[in-house]
């Protein structure tokens, strides 16, 4: 078996450990994939049962280019959900949220975006808003996104449950 470190030991059970020198090293390198703190734009689905995001995808809002005058990633809901469909396929996973292609427009889903004029955020989701707990969704989504609590809700036909891949129509 080849080591991945010089001078790593073994343990009793000779498997191999860490020195405190290589584990702060380690440590040093994921760094950078904390969170900075930094509010955020991207894209993501709600579980209306857990009241959780899930399939999470966003950017720090000042590395994102304002187009229109808004800023968002550049990531779509429906390449999000293809490529997990495809592992879920893959995978023969039937039980995969993912696993039914067209799935994702019959789930609850949003988008976060920056406004240039105002420098404000919006998130834009659709009428299932009305059904759920607004002040729990509020939370939720500001947390993830590190968005300030006066961002603003808005309904936009565009997430309507069922409505199909509709990020592509101009």
């Amino acid at each position: 078996m080849r080591r991945r470190y010089k001078g790593m030991e073994k343990d009793k059970n000779g498997i191999n450990c860490t020195t405190q020198s290589e584990h702060s090293s380690l440590c040093l390198a994921m760094v950078g994939f904390m969170d900075n703190g930094r509010p955020k734009v991207g894209v993501f689905w709600y579980n209306t049962a857990l009241g959780t995001l899930f399939g999470v995808e966003k950017e720090d809002a000042d590395n994102v280019p304002f187009i229109n005058g808004k800023a968002t990633t550049s990531k779509l809901h429906k390449t999000f959900w293809q490529k997990q469909h495809h592992r879920a396929v893959a995978k023969g996973d039937t039980q995969s949220v993912y696993y039914q292609e067209h799935n994702y427009t019959m789930i609850p889903r949003g988008r976060v975006f920056l406004d240039e004029a105002t420098g404000s955020f919006y998130v834009c989701v659709s009428h299932w808003l009305n059904d759920i707990d607004i002040e729990h969704f509020r939370e939720v989504v500001e947390d993830e996104f590190n968005l300030p609590p006066d961002f603003e809700l808005v309904i936009d036909i565009h997430g309507d449950l069922g409505h199909g891949w509709s990020e592509e129509v101009i």
